[in-house]
């Protein structure tokens, strides 16, 4: 299985680790990740700017940065590094936060580089981590995570994945349809963690920029969640892997004809 993972936290994720860990057992990985931090980037793609790609070793597995969005990584590397054959599936994350409900999907740089690969054919899965807020904004300010708290967040997150990752692959349409897994892992897991499969909530988040003297700064008001049951708010807030499928084929199929 040819296997590209890339990312929108980039190169410095401590998350980035763990799923080249998880993946490179999967099959032949090749490594496409923003030179700098790209969340909230969607599925944008750079027009007015000189692209650079640095080849590099990145834990153990060859790959390079590239300097712009998550689908702009997605697409360069389906081009431009894979010569007959498309790689068979992108895998984008680990995301450091959650990435559920409709109105934060639509901004997420860690799916918009999974529907780029939909949009070349290729499937794809976005793997995502719900964190607490310390943990969440010590990342944000200062660029780390504890080590302590990588140790405990390890031994969450890869059982999380392999026991996804299993799920999907007995499914008949895996790696058949260009489609994306959007896929939420808790912050803390059930007992009987589990897989389940989810709808985008109704999650909508209202303003994003806060005045800071003269300048505006980003500083997103916190949403009202969906916690409708099955939503995949509800479902990670249960101690579950939230398993949400996205499907660019499907989309606007079903609006009234006029």
């Amino acid at each position: 299985m040819q296997i590209l993972l890339t990312n929108d936290d980039s190169i410095d994720s401590p998350f980035l680790e763990l799923a080249i860990d998880f993946l490179r057992s999967k099959g032949n990985l090749k490594v496409v990740v923003p030179r700098e931090e790209q969340s909230w980037k969607g599925k944008s793609i750079t027009r007015f700017s000189d692209m650079v790609a640095e080849p590099c070793e990145i834990h153990g597995v060859q790959g390079c940065t590239f300097s712009g969005t998550p689908a702009d990584c997605t697409n360069f590397a389906i081009y431009n590094l894979y010569e007959e054959q498309k790689p068979d599936i992108v895998v984008s994350g680990i995301n450091i936060g959650a990435n559920t409900g409709v109105s934060f999907i639509c901004s997420s740089g860690t799916v918009g580089a999974c529907l780029e690969a939909n949009i070349a054919g290729v499937p794809g899965i976005a793997f995502s981590q719900a964190l607490d807020r310390t943990v969440f904004f010590d990342w944000a300010d200062n660029r780390r995570v504890p080590e302590g708290t990588m140790n405990v967040l390890r031994d969450r997150i890869l059982p999380q994945m392999d026991m996804t990752w299993e799920a999907l692959s007995r499914r008949e349409d895996w790696l058949r349809d260009p489609i994306t897994w959007n896929v939420n892992m808790p912050v803390l897991p059930a007992e009987d963690c589990k897989p389940v499969s989810a709808f985008l909530g109704h999650t909508f988040y209202g303003s994003i920029f806060k005045q800071r003297g003269e300048i505006y700064v980003h500083d997103v008001d916190s949403p009202v969640p969906d916690e409708t049951p099955a939503s995949d708010t509800a479902v990670v807030s249960s101690g579950h892997v939230a398993v949400t499928r996205l499907d660019l084929l499907t989309f606007g199929q079903d609006s009234d004809p006029l």
